[in-house]
């Protein structure tokens, strides 16, 4: 009996060097109190608001859980799976990211779901996952992506996005490139549109230095004969638009981004520009710009954060026709109970436009206004990773 066991576990332990699997389950969790204000100049000078207050979750951070896991085939080669989901703390929605306040679940694993396999070579993957530029932006910006940052145009052009082919090459002295691509057309759906993403990144790191360039367009391509009303396509201003048939619908974004820790502190930086043509055919289209810098200093178990950022805004489209920029800021402190957990406040004003009323027309309380607008806010609360 104990040969038979020695034998099996001597076979188990071979099979284990030919063919070792890991799974890992995560997630982090954000919730607290939020007491949020949008707000914009209505003609005559009145303002229109609309307000959060109350409990609320994508305060400090995204909430989400996930599983990953790899098997080592040998020979340097190894295969992979992640699926990544969106939580909504504070209602316990799933698949609803912070940036819908928490509406009804939609998608299963909404931020990440993919296969890969990983070598020599580096590693190429298939499914849905953040495009390289979104996620070397938000890694610059110390406010995590949330209603509270100075940073509003990572998304530029996407941030997690379906039926994509993506490749990372291995570290060549700190150098790292991604790219992703994506081609889907839809018209055997009805919607009769090709979906077009072209992403790549490049970073380098070095010791107490980060720094990187960014690239990609999203296209929309109507092939049918008649205006496709239902089909619409995200701008790099959030809102979304009908793709014409017979037109082409585009979306640029470039970003430059820059890290630096010297210990005591340290100091991040970036400068990203989109533009947005309607119709590729004819010159007119809405140009964003935005540059930030943040601030992150250690004290004990304390992190002080802060962040300041310039927008610009200019289209000569129809719609948005004008000029608009303003400043924006955030403040912000960390404090860790443990390696886990971490006490957060955070206060600021963000997505500030003062200029051409037309240039700032947006939704508060779901009837479109024109005039100088901003979100001021003030959250607290708590998030835990696991």
């Amino acid at each position: 009996m104990k040969k038979t066991l020695i034998a099996l576990a001597a076979l188990a332990a071979t099979g284990a060097a030919f063919a070792q699997s890991s799974v890992t389950l995560y997630g982090r969790l954000d919730a607290g109190y939020a007491n949020s204000v949008r707000t914009q100049e209505v003609a005559g000078g009145a303002t229109n608001e609309a307000k959060l207050l109350g409990v609320n979750s994508h305060n400090s951070v995204s909430s989400y859980w996930g599983i990953t896991g790899t098997e080592d085939l040998g020979g340097g080669l190894k295969a992979g799976f992640k699926l990544e989901q969106d939580v909504f703390t504070a209602n316990g929605n799933t698949g609803s990211s912070g940036a819908n306040l928490g509406a009804a679940s939609s998608g299963a694993f909404d931020r990440t779901s993919l296969v890969s396999l990983e070598g020599n070579f580096g590693t190429v993957a298939f499914g849905r996952d953040y495009v390289p530029t979104f996620s070397l932006i938000a890694a610059n910006d110390i406010f995590g992506q949330t209603r509270l940052t100075t940073v509003g145009l990572a998304a530029g052009v996407g941030s997690s996005v379906d039926k994509q082919f993506m490749y990372t090459t291995p570290n060549f002295s700190g150098f790292v490139g991604k790219l992703s691509v994506g081609n889907t057309d839809g018209s055997s759906t009805g919607s009769d549109v090709t979906a077009r993403n072209n992403n790549l990144s490049l970073s380098y790191a070095n010791g107490p230095l980060n720094v990187g360039f960014g690239w990609g367009t999203q296209e929309a391509v109507g092939n049918g004969q008649a205006a496709i009303a239902a089909t619409t396509f995200t701008t790099i201003n959030g809102s979304t638009n009908a793709v014409a048939a017979g037109t082409t619908t585009k979306a640029e974004l470039s970003a430059l981004t820059a890290a630096y820790d010297f210990g005591s502190f340290k100091l991040l930086g970036n400068y990203i520009t989109t533009k947005y043509n309607p119709n590729t055919a004819n010159s007119l289209d809405t140009t964003r710009t935005e540059y930030n810098f943040g601030a992150v200093v250690p004290v004990g178990k304390v992190n002080l954060l802060a962040q300041i950022g310039r927008n610009t805004f200019s289209s000569n489209v129809a719609a948005t026709t004008g000029d608009s920029s303003g400043t924006d800021w955030a403040l912000g402190a960390d404090y860790a109970l443990s390696k886990r957990t971490t006490l957060y406040v955070k206060t600021g004003v963000v997505n500030k436009f003062d200029g051409t009323a037309a240039a700032n027309s947006q939704s508060v309380n779901a009837t479109t206004v024109n005039g100088n607008t901003k979100l001021t806010e003030t959250n607290f609360g708590v998030r835990h990773t696991f």
